[in-house]
C-alpha cells in the first residue's frame, strides 16, 4: 500500500476523538498519551501535534525517520511550514494524499503568527478532503475533536484561513 493511502487510514482511524474543553487533555487516554509523545502539553492547541502524530504511526518502525519529524514539526503551524519548507522534504500548493496541509490565518491581508494543519485524505478538483485534529463537525470555530472536512483551495484570502500549502510525506522510510 502506497504511503499516502497508509496515512490517510491511520488519520481515519482517528476521527472522533475528542479534547477535554479548553485544550485540557483528550477523553481516550490512549490518544492523550500518545499526543502528549508527540510534543502535546495541556492548554497547547493541538493540530499540528496531530498530523505529527499520524506521519509518526505510520513511519513507526524508522526512530532515525521520526527524529528528523521532531525537528520539523511544531506545536506551531507556520513555524512547522517554516521548517518543513527548509528541508529536503517537497512543499508545494500540490496535495497529495497523505500530505500535511498548512493553513496561516490573515487578516486584512497580513499573516499572523496562528494557523491550522490536518491531514489529506482526498484530493478533487476544485476541494480536498482533510481530517483535521482540533475542529470541530459543527462548523463553528471552537476545536474539540478530529473530523473530517471538505475544504476548498484558498491561497488569497484577505481574512481568515489561507492555505500556505502541502507538505508531502516523500521523504526516507516515511
Amino acid at each position: 500500500m502506497e504511503i499516502g493511502e497508509r496515512i490517510a487510514l491511520v488519520a481515519n482511524s482517528l476521527v472522533g476523538q475528542t479534547e477535554v474543553k479548553g485544550n485540557l487533555g483528550f477523553t481516550d487516554a490512549q490518544f492523550q498519551v500518545m499526543m502528549e509523545a508527540v510534543g502535546w502539553k495541556r492548554g497547547e492547541a493541538w493540530c499540528a501535534y496531530f498530523a505529527e502524530l499520524v506521519w509518526k504511526l505510520v513511519n513507526v518502525r524508522y526512530p532515525k525517520a521520526n527524529q528528523e519529524l521532531d525537528k520539523l514539526f511544531s506545536g506551531s503551524t507556520v513555524q512547522t511550514w517554516k521548517n518543513f519548507f527548509s528541508s529536503p522534504y517537497i512543499t508545494n500548493d500540490q496535495p497529495v494524499k497523505g500530505a500535511v496541509v498548512i493553513w496561516q490565518k490573515f487578516k486584512n491581508g497580513e499573516g499572523q503568527w496562528s494557523g491550522h494543519a490536518g491531514i489529506v485524505s482526498e484530493v478533487h478538483d476544485s476541494k480536498f478532503v482533510s481530517i483535521e485534529g482540533n475542529t470541530n463537525d459543527k462548523g463553528g470555530r471552537e476545536g474539540y475533536i478530529v473530523a473530517k472536512k471538505n475544504r476548498q483551495y484558498k491561497f488569497n484570502t484577505e481574512n481568515g484561513l489561507r492555505v500556505l500549502g502541502f507538505i508531502h510525506p516523500v521523504k526516507g522510510e516515511l
